[in-house]
């Protein structure tokens, strides 16, 4: 007789269970099990229910922000969406450190050198990492009069840095003429340019090496924040350099700031100045628009959708399932803490709970699934294919090719290659048909994405969930981890300035945030760079065991493929490091897309 623990018996159950699992995974025309299909689901729509909040507004705020355009999220939290306690404790543990933190040293007003001199002595405090704000405005001594027209070369590369490869990578578009907003102060512009290579802003256009970012938007007219709009061109033809910034477009003739590698600090303090709040609105668009708007809760809504219409024992649920981990709780998080009346965005950004809201409904209403969702359309649109330096662009489609080739080898599996067992697929096209549904204030609504195309071939449904995978892993992580580094030190990228860009201020003191809201931005972004779930394709084992033997050996191809893509982003970044030299402007290597630093999900 055999004991429980005989290797043959063992073998026998694993053997037994694996099978179990494999009869567990099936499209709904191929079900043995339809009614225990059928009434598991129904459980499910009871479980997750669409809902569009009203984050406790008053009747008139709720007509400024226009809420049934602001994407649904869950109604109730069930269990199931709740933390591990190991999680639960790491996130209340952070927070209730980092709130310590604050209590003690986020007092009265801190000047620049007051926070240079806190990072350099904090035991506790690690310094934003390289390359980062901190690393820069330090290194290359930013405001000091010992500054070198190198150092200021370099400061200024950064700057444009930050709009390829930082928070906010997905604004910068290529002009063919010179936006109005510069037209007046052409002269002033081009005379002694440090950046322009001898050419005007004109034949720059003509040559394709013109572009620009523009915040006017982010303004929405009212009187703040600023409504700013930079222009870049590209410099020696290997650099994005910063060519002017118009801080207040919307305001007529207003002063334009150019960059200068000549005079003294003071001479460009204007200038640094412009940086520092062209920087702080940037920060207003990249936590409403590209953070908080489309990845949270854009695909929050996705994953109730796909609850309601999608069986657990689908393949494509068990597909999408890793992606969503930890996301509801998350998003509750931010409903309660961060953009609730007196919370983090109201006290200490910025623009406020209101004027956040007003962004995201704007932006959610404009949203086109052919435009929006796909990083090919994206740069293609702006015409942003051949820049240099644009790392992030690279990165993010070397794992898009990588998540695309995954899911086109598993779905062409399940669905045997047929177009036809697609379009039979009730499950599937009921989850299209919610996620296109019109939005609504009532019972009844769906998500309202437009321009999802129809479930009914193999390709379509391959694209759409490819996209979706990859704004919850390589566009929601190369969103939120870099924020730490990039906010932690208010120089760099403030979550709110005081008062308004002024030319006549003597120092660049006046603006700064109090300890308390900077301590509170810490904060905040300490918590969100919590790692909480696994890295991209690395499933945690109860997902890697409820598929079958099929959908397994995918998931170790894609597996394969994501570690030959951290081989060549290592070498591409040595390869920087190795040709950098001191004498020259340096290139910063770009680590946020390593697929180890890629966290499937939203959740954080």
């Amino acid at each position: 007789m055999l004991r429980g623990n005989h290797p043959l018996l063992q073998s026998r159950l694993a053997f037994r269970c694996m099978d179990n699992q494999s009869r567990s995974v099936s499209l709904l025309q191929n079900d043995e099990e339809i009614k225990t299909r059928e009434q598991n689901l129904e459980k499910a729509k009871s479980k997750y229910q669409l809902e569009q909040k009203t984050f406790k507004l008053t009747e008139d705020q709720r007509n400024q922000v226009s809420l049934v355009d602001v994407p649904p999220l869950i109604r109730t939290l069930p269990r199931e969406e709740t933390r591990s306690i190991i999680s639960q404790i790491k996130f209340l543990g952070t927070g209730a450190f980092y709130k310590i933190y604050q209590w003690i040293y986020g007092r009265g007003t801190w000047k620049i050198q007051d926070m240079i001199n806190h990072f350099k002595t904090s035991r506790v405090l690690s310094k934003p990492k390289k390359p980062m704000g901190y690393e820069v405005w330090t290194k290359e001594a930013v405001d000091d009069n010992k500054q070198t027209p190198l150092q200021r070369t370099q400061a200024d590369h950064w700057f444009a840095w930050q709009r390829l490869n930082g928070v906010t990578r997905n604004l910068i578009k290529r002009v063919h003429n010179v936006p109005q907003q510069f037209v007046s102060s052409l002269d002033n512009i081009q005379e002694n340019h440090p950046y322009l290579d001898g050419l005007t802003l004109s034949e720059h256009a003509e040559n394709g090496t013109l572009y620009t970012v523009d915040l006017t938007d982010v303004n929405m007219g009212e009187d703040k924040p600023a409504a700013p709009i930079a222009l870049f061109a590209v410099w020696k033809s290997k650099f994005l350099m910063p060519v002017a910034i118009n801080i207040d477009a919307n305001i007529p003739n207003t002063e334009v700031f150019k960059p200068s590698t000549l005079g003294t600090a003071e001479d460009v303090r204007s200038w640094v100045n412009a940086r520092m709040w062209f920087n702080m609105v940037d920060a207003q668009f990249h936590e409403s628009i590209t953070h908080l708007g489309l990845t949270h809760m854009l695909m929050d809504g996705v994953s109730v959708c796909m609850h309601r219409n999608i069986s657990d024992r689908h393949p494509i649920y068990k597909l999408l399932l890793p992606h969503f981990q930890y996301m509801h709780i998350i998003n509750k998080n931010a409903q309660d803490d961060l953009i609730e009346q007196g919370g983090f965005v109201d006290e200490d950004m910025y623009c406020g709970h209101i004027h956040m809201l007003k962004l995201i409904a704007r932006h959610n209403k404009n949203w086109m699934y052919p435009a929006n969702a796909s990083i090919h359309a994206s740069l293609n649109s702006r015409e942003a294919n051949d820049i240099p330096g644009y790392f992030f662009r690279d990165d993010a489609l070397r794992l898009h090719r990588a998540i695309r080739q995954f899911v086109s080898e598993y779905a062409s599996h399940y669905y045997r290659n047929s177009d036809l067992k697609v379009r039979d697929d009730q499950e599937i096209q009921a989850f299209r048909e919610e996620l296109v549904r019109p939005r609504s204030m009532n019972e009844g609504g769906g998500c309202g994405m437009n321009g999802i195309p129809d479930f009914d071939n193999i390709q379509n449904l391959v694209d759409v969930l490819t996209n979706f995978i990859y704004i919850c892993s390589v566009e929601h992580s190369a969103t939120n981890y870099p924020q730490y580094d990039q906010y932690a030190f208010p120089p760099n990228m403030a979550a709110t300035l005081h008062d308004k860009p002024d030319r006549s201020a003597l120092n660049l003191d006046h603006a700064m945030p109090t300890g308390s809201e900077m301590f509170s931005a810490i904060l905040v972004m300490k918590i969100l760079s919590l790692v909480l779930t696994n890295s991209l394709g690395n499933y945690k084992s109860s997902y890697f065991k409820s598929m079958d033997n099929e959908g397994r050996s995918f998931v170790r191809n894609f597996q394969k493929n994501l570690a030959v893509i951290q081989e060549e982003i290592n070498q591409r970044n040595a390869a920087i490091i190795a040709s950098n030299e001191e004498s020259d402007v340096q290139e910063y290597p770009y680590e946020w897309l390593l697929p180890e630093k890629v966290l499937n999900s939203i959740s954080i």
